[in-house]
């Protein structure tokens, strides 16, 4: 493997051992095997967890107190960029996710050959192999992003590789050299979203910045994806209530002025049938509107410190483009 083409695989891990098992060994099966695996662990059954790193000593177990996705995210990037500064890609998994032996190796040729492109990811299909999970994300005027394709049947429709606006944290590679250009008070994900849409919001970032996001389809896999429209109610209030609050976060963090005052009336709207469907459908997440009120004080933080990134550096990437 040339050394532009190399990558650590870091699986953020909760409480899902049999899916991790499939993960990790999905991995030793890709062609382009990664130069290391690290499982960042949230601690919630140690025993199994011990029991798991005796089958597998290749693996770098790493437990860490339970502070979401994000966080556990950003662990492994840190530990990569402290064990393996010179692998210059980090492939981000949730452990419910199954990769086909080329996924690893579609992605890396196509981010060689475009030196602009930050994150990326594939065709992501439900269990079977005949509904599309994800195909990149899209974000519409009403700011709630949606998977392309999602539970759609895989007839082709996503068969050629586009820029997308976003790809999901269930399986991104990211290209290391441009870390630092997209991180806001050293966090690349941001913690304080602690489950779901922290893919979207570091997406939105990397458009800002001026980077770009690849969907390729022949980078396939399988995402067993617990959040599903049939499953919502089995969610637990507290998940959903961190969405609920995320959608207000990032379009602080992220929307440009112009572009909000173009797309109010459609915020309007969305955001009343969104209430009446809380009242009428779901109280149990209303208080996220209180949540993302007492996060609005440091999205608003973090918004200055993109707006100063944008300001002072100008248009286009930090890296080097060929």
């Amino acid at each position: 493997m040339s050394n532009d083409s190399r990558y650590v695989a870091g699986i953020v891990h909760h409480d899902a051992f049999d899916d991790l098992e499939r993960c990790i060994a999905s991995l030793r099966r890709q062609t382009a095997r990664p130069a290391a695996i690290a499982v960042v662990d949230t601690g919630a059954d140690p025993a199994r967890l011990a029991a798991l790193a005796e089958r597998n000593r290749d693996v770098a177990f790493l437990p860490r107190p339970n502070l979401g996705y994000g966080a556990g995210a950003n662990y492994a990037l840190r530990w990569t960029s402290e064990h393996f500064p010179g692998v210059p890609h980090v492939l981000i998994l949730n452990p419910d996710i199954e990769l086909e032996p080329g996924f690893a190796a579609v992605l890396l040729r196509e981010m060689a050959l475009r030196p602009r492109t930050a994150l990326a990811s594939g065709k992501l299909l439900r269990p079977g192999g005949l509904l599309l999970d994800s195909a990149g994300i899209r974000m519409p005027r009403h700011r709630r992003a949606r998977d392309r394709g999602s539970e759609e049947p895989d007839r082709g429709l996503y068969d050629r590789p586009e820029l997308v606006f976003g790809v999901s944290g269930a399986a991104m590679l990211l290209r290391r050299a441009a870390l630092v250009d997209l991180a806001l008070d050293g966090e690349v994900f941001d913690e304080d979203f602690f489950a779901y849409q922290d893919d979207t919001d570091l997406a939105w970032r990397a458009q800002r910045l001026g980077y770009e996001v690849l969907y390729h389809p022949d980078a396939r896999a399988i995402h067993g994806r617990r959040w599903r429209r049939e499953r919502r109610g089995t969610i637990e209030p507290w998940v959903r209530q961190h969405s609920f609050k995320n959608h207000y976060l990032q379009i602080v963090k992220n929307e440009p002025v112009g572009q909000f005052v173009r797309n109010l009336p459609v915020l309007i709207v969305w955001e009343l049938l969104r209430l009446g469907y809380a009242v009428a459908r779901d109280r149990e997440i209303l208080p996220g509107y209180w949540q993302a009120v007492r996060g609005l004080p440091r999205a608003w933080h973090k918004r200055k410190l993109l707006q100063a990134r944008l300001h002072e550096r100008g248009d286009g990437p930090l890296l080097p483009v060929a």
